[in-house]
């Protein structure tokens, strides 16, 4: 039951097997693991007590989150394996100018009804059928969505119940449970990421990855996307690509940067490299600045290919 809660307490929590695996189904969070106590309350001679007039004074909650290995445990499908290493073989040659094809993203800007995403997918496939020799059409699923909080919601795997309650345990299954439905149609996914965690729980569904403009200049989002398994796109922003340009250069190089392992422990990721990266230039400027910016992107020995942005009242 996806609203099973899962419990702080070692008796309740999912023991992680060799393989990475779980002996149990890990569910949904329950409020969190402690409450501070109003510092005006505490009592002097407790150091815990003392210590939280200090310590996570705007911090709410800290709620338990399943580890990656149980829902990829629980929701896998070995028969959609070849449909994604294939997709992101063709995207990849795609990128390097190997395949003539043209990529084409397509499909809702947010992904807060998997039913109406599904039957969108749906409806695509026999339009790959009909243009695969020219096309390779990715279903958008962004589940992440930029422009969430401060009272705005902040996407299909943070708030699925588009309720503010923040249920991400749910999220994480919702989304990989569309992610594996999308596959199973023949058809690949492409996903946005804001943070390094949520990859953990859906990137080996993934074909396509993107990094949004308001993220390209992090270097958080440069040393994710060097250790993705897919092709990335970095959005430009509407006056210039520079910060996009520099993000595909960066993440062609390895990396090392702190993260959670599938098993939800804290650690040190380190990278190979991702020379798959690409631009994603808005449709406004595009004619101004692929040019430019792919001649930057070939100085560099790198790809010089851009994707056009034609969403967002772009006018394409």
């Amino acid at each position: 039951d996806d609203d099973e809660s899962a419990q702080a307490s070692s008796r309740h929590e999912p023991s992680i097997g060799r393989r990475g695996g779980c002996t149990r189904r890990a569910a949904d969070e329950e409020p969190h693991t402690r409450t501070a106590m109003p510092p005006e309350t505490a009592p002097d001679d407790d150091e815990s007590a003392l210590l939280s007039r200090i310590d996570d004074l705007r911090i709410v909650s800290i709620r338990p989150l399943m580890p990656a290995a149980c829902l990829i445990e629980e929701l896998a499908d070995a028969s959609v394996v070849e449909t994604i290493r294939g997709a992101r073989g063709a995207l990849s040659a795609i990128t390097r100018g190997t395949d003539q094809r043209l990529a084409v993203v397509i499909g809702p800007a947010a992904a807060h009804d998997p039913a109406a995403v599904l039957e969108f997918a749906r409806r695509l496939v026999p339009v790959q059928q009909r243009l695969g020799g020219e096309l390779l059409l990715v279903v958008r699923v962004f589940l992440d969505e930029p422009g969430g909080g401060a009272g705005r919601w902040s996407g299909a795997m943070y708030d699925p119940g588009l309720d503010g309650s923040f249920q991400l345990n749910r999220g994480f299954r919702q989304a990989r449970q569309l992610l594996v439905d999308i596959a199973r149609l023949g058809l690949p996914a492409g996903c946005l990421y804001l943070d390094s965690i949520s990859p953990q729980f859906i990137a080996d569904l993934v074909s396509w990855s993107a990094v949004g403009a308001s993220t390209a200049a992090s270097a958080l989002h440069r040393e994710l996307a060097s250790g993705l398994s897919t092709p990335v796109g970095f959005q430009g922003g509407a006056s210039s690509a520079d910060a996009a340009v520099d993000a595909v250069r960066s993440a062609a190089s390895g990396h090392a940067f702190l993260s959670v392992s599938k098993q939800g422990v804290a650690g040190i990721v380190q990278t190979t490299g991702n020379r798959d990266g690409h631009l994603v230039l808005p449709a406004a400027s595009a004619a101004e600045a692929e040019e430019a910016a792919c001649g930057a992107l070939a100085a560099l020995g790198l790809p010089a290919r851009a994707m056009v942005d034609c969403g967002y009242g772009a006018g394409c």
